[in-house]
């Protein structure tokens, strides 16, 4: 049985895989392989990772040979008997990439079909979603910190509106891709700070969920005092200006009055989507509100 989690990025996605790290053997030991972030991010499979629109035809062969070689790794842990769970979110795409584009995951449909030949023979896709608002809040949290200067009310306003179709746009697009899959969405807030109950819940493997956890929460947003400090020592005083227009409180809250309404309103679309569906392939799995 294989299990592939997708990510998305700032649901948790680092504390699940560093979790599940640090049970490596213990997991091994119940027959079970892990392949995380270490094995595909730096290494011979980075090309599964590629960004731009179009590919060159190099990339595209690069692509298609890491697609190979990560077929081949499933192959032998599946000829050993082993189950696999594998959690690498940048094969989704990435914050960077997001925030550029303005754009949640705009070459999601691309990825799957490169990775399609690879995972038609994985069990269990899920996805980690998150209130659209919170989500954007925290990715550009976690961008100032490491290489963005704040957004511009004008990007702010694309970036909403172009987040009319939320998260059903990728998830239907799994749903077409891999038919015969199964899909969980786990809303960010159901078992995230417990990896183990987590895992157990998607995959019904109830033998992990008394995994070992060191660590509650990893890469938390860090209030905009912070990151006025990091503004600060770069000298990007439009940063600053942007940031003192936009934030107070603990929370970092850039979109306007009208962007933040469509976000939620875009979201609330999201869950009365997969509240409603009727698809024995498809679990939501939602977090206490």
């Amino acid at each position: 049985m294989i299990v592939l989690h997708l990510g998305a990025h700032r649901t948790g996605t680092t504390l699940f895989q560093k979790a599940l790290a640090n049970n490596r053997e213990t997991l091994l030991s119940k027959g079970i392989s892990f392949i995380g972030p270490e094995n595909i991010r730096d290494g011979k499979l980075r090309g599964l990772m590629p960004r731009q629109a179009k590919l060159t035809p190099y990339q595209k062969t690069a692509a298609q040979n890491a697609a190979q070689k990560l077929a081949a790794m499933l192959e032998r842990e599946q000829s050993a008997g082993r189950r696999i769970i594998l959690s690498e979110e940048n094969l989704i795409g990435s914050v960077r990439h997001n925030i550029n584009t303005k754009n949640i995951y705009p070459n999601f449909r691309r990825s799957i079909k490169i990775l399609r030949p690879v995972f038609e023979k994985v069990d269990i896709f899920y996805l980690s979603i998150r209130s659209l608002e919170e989500w954007w809040n925290s990715c550009f949290s976690f961008a100032i910190q490491r290489f963005l200067r704040p957004p511009s009310d004008k990007q702010l306003d694309q970036i909403a509106h172009n987040s009319a179709f939320g998260w059903r746009t990728m998830i239907k697009a799994l749903r077409e891709a891999f038919p015969i899959s199964r899909i969980a969405v786990i809303e960010f807030g159901a078992l995230t700070s417990s990896p183990g109950l987590q895992l157990a819940e998607v995959s019904g493997w109830a033998d992990v969920s008394d995994l070992q956890t060191k660590q509650r929460v990893i890469n938390r947003s860090v209030p905009p005092d912070k990151l006025w400090d990091v503004l600060a020592e770069r000298n990007d005083h439009l940063g600053l200006a942007r940031l003192a227009r936009k934030s107070s409180g603990q929370k970092l809250t850039l979109f306007s009055s009208l962007g933040s309404n469509l976000l939620r309103e875009a979201y609330d679309r999201d869950l009365a989507w997969l509240v409603g569906r009727e698809d024995e392939r498809l679990r939501f799995i939602a977090a206490p509100h």
